[in-house]
């Protein structure tokens, strides 16, 4: 929010997977566009949890899927920031904002895709909230244990996982 360069220091910025921590992501964008020269670009790439679809689908599964998205935005962050990425881009002061998606399709037939994505990043962010989730009564035990379960299934046989990135590009 308070960067150490001098204005117009840059060509161009890339940020993947930061805005949605932030509580503040507009002026974040704003800070990053100030040290940014006339006429450079920016590449925002991140996530929509909201566009997270996967088989077998457990309400188990489900909520503690959604346990994820209830503690990030308690912590004033946006999970589903990617299919507000346009909006806060221009708000921001960008021009020229082609929006364009990154998916993630995973099934056994990508098993680098399924270890990678489906149980070191995914099932791993969601097993983060877990003293948070229980902390809040978001879920019990039980079903927090067996949701956990449930995802490592869709990773497996039979398994597969969607979700979606948006990617945008802005001029200064």
């Amino acid at each position: 929010m308070d960067l150490t360069f001098p204005n117009e220091s840059f060509d161009h910025i890339f940020v993947c997977f930061v805005l949605e921590h932030l509580s503040s992501h507009k002026d974040a964008l704003r800070e990053l566009k100030r040290v940014l020269n006339k006429g450079g670009t920016i590449t925002v790439i991140e996530g929509d949890h909201g566009s997270c679809y996967f088989h077998p689908e457990t309400e188990a599964a489900k909520k503690v899927w959604n346990c994820l998205i209830t503690c990030q935005k308690r912590l004033d962050c946006n999970p589903n920031i990617g299919h507000e990425l346009y909006p806060i881009m221009e708000e921001s002061g960008f021009k020229d904002i082609p929006i364009t998606p990154r998916i993630v399709y995973a099934d056994q037939s990508k098993p680098l895709l399924v270890d990678g994505f489906i149980k070191k990043t995914i099932i791993a962010m969601v097993a983060g909230v877990n003293e948070q989730a229980l902390h809040l009564g978001l879920v019990d035990e039980k079903t927090w244990v067996r949701g956990i379960k449930d995802l490592y299934k869709t990773a497996g046989s039979g398994g597969t996982f969607f979700y979606n990135f948006l990617k945008g590009v802005g001029v200064k």
